[in-house]
């Protein structure tokens, strides 16, 4: 097995363990076989893929023809809303709707892109879309307002000010950014030998993290990652209330973000179970002052430990800016030991 160490991220920042989540996803899905993620031992942990072919250049390939396929015009993040706009069909919040003609226009649009990822067995794609939501049209307030942004995912944190939304303005981009790379490029960036943020013009402010991390230069094969991770935590529709969120706890756009730090190799279908699972949930909820019903769990943390994780990580998610356009952002993390050593 070759290991591949993301060098400069650490397990304080929600950046790094989503950046490895993507990063198995992608090149996994992108034919490398016996994919593993793991982590370091000692005081700062930094995250591992290892797979017996996971050498630079082919990981650092496997991420650009990845970027390079959803930079093309045919591509579903380079789906409009209508014809000769800018706002992007699969974005889960965008400007609002108010019309029955634009719900069912949008609604057609959509399935369509879904019925070809379907037919071409693009399992990602269909998981990543999932997983980010989609514009609410069942849910309103007591006004009668159409509470549009409540089918969409608590880890889409791109800030809504003048008109911007998640795939036209961040997926898009970071595509364009890491397909012009070379492989070796896209490869040092995740490695953390060089820190090239293309779309964020390289500024002390740039938001590329786009809430994950606070703003910074930030890798963009890093960030492109970082967003398919979103992938891996699926979300579920409610009626009465919005979506509920895998790896999210607390009301509204508010509460906490958290995440496994675990002993050993981990496959990604073992990772997905863990992180969709009611016992880390419980745990990372546990000893937080949270108006939710559900109870903690004193065995949460042992059915934990059994299963090799060492930790959770709990990032408290703050609000940023204007009331019209708030910017979330995972602060850094808190690390909670599950009593394995």
């Amino acid at each position: 097995m070759n290991d591949f160490i993301l060098a400069t991220a650490e397990s304080q920042t929600m950046l790094s363990h989503m950046g490895l989540y993507g990063l198995a996803a992608i090149v996994e899905d992108g034919g490398l076989e016996g994919v593993r993620l793991s982590w370091t031992r000692g005081m700062t942990p930094r995250p591992v893929l290892s797979a017996p072919r996971a050498t630079p250049e082919t990981i650092g390939e496997i991420v650009r023809r990845h970027a390079a396929r959803h930079d093309s015009p045919e591509s579903w993040p380079s789906r409009p809303v209508r014809n000769g706009e800018q706002r992007a069909l699969m974005s889960p919040r965008i400007t609002v709707i108010t019309s029955r003609e634009d719900w069912e226009s949008l609604q057609d649009r959509r399935h369509d892109v879904l019925d070809r990822l379907t037919d071409a067995r693009a399992m990602l794609d269909l998981r990543l879309i999932a997983a980010l939501g989609e514009p609410s049209y069942w849910r309103f307030n007591r006004q009668g307002q159409r509470l549009q942004d409540d089918g969409a995912s608590r880890l889409e944190m791109q800030p809504r000010n003048q008109g911007s939304e998640f795939v036209g303005n961040r997926i898009r981009p970071l595509a364009a950014a890491v397909a012009a790379r070379t492989a070796a490029a896209v490869s040092d960036g995740l490695l953390g030998r060089t820190i090239r943020d293309e779309i964020g013009g390289d500024a002390q402010a740039s938001r590329t993290p786009t809430g994950f991390a606070s703003p910074g230069p930030t890798d963009n094969a890093l960030a492109w990652c970082a967003l398919w991770g979103i992938s891996q935590f699926p979300i579920a529709h409610r009626t009465q209330r919005f979506a509920a969120t895998t790896g999210h706890i607390g009301q509204g756009i508010a509460g906490y973000l958290y995440v496994p730090v675990w002993d050993g190799q981990w496959r990604t279908a073992r990772l997905r179970s863990i992180i969709a699972s009611g016992q880390l949930r419980r745990f990372a909820r546990n000893g937080l002052s949270l108006d939710d019903s559900e109870p903690d769990d004193p065995t949460a943390g042992q059915w934990l430990a059994n299963r090799g994780v060492t930790s959770v990580i709990r990032f408290p998610v703050k609000r940023f800016g204007s009331d019209s356009a708030p910017e979330r952002r995972a602060m850094l993390g808190e690390r909670v030991k599950t009593g394995r050593r």
